[in-house]
């Protein structure tokens, strides 16, 4: 199953964990158990295997491959 991952604005989730489905977010929040919570309840019908959970980082990292 390939995910879809948004764009995430770093300056509104930085720091956060977001759960994204069908390649929105759903829910956001600062722990794991918050954000499953809120996810399950906005997208009832969603199995627990279609929730992406994501931790945004605080700022912008950039790796580059040499």
């Amino acid at each position: 199953m390939k995910r879809q991952i948004p764009t995430i604005d770093i300056k509104k989730y930085g720091g956060k964990q977001v759960a994204v489905v069908n390649g929105r977010i759903v829910a956001s929040g600062e722990t794991t158990r918050e954000v499953l919570d809120r996810a399950k309840k906005n997208t009832p019908l969603s199995q627990w295997e279609e929730i992406l959970l994501i931790t945004v980082p605080r700022g912008l990292t950039v790796v580059y491959r040499l």
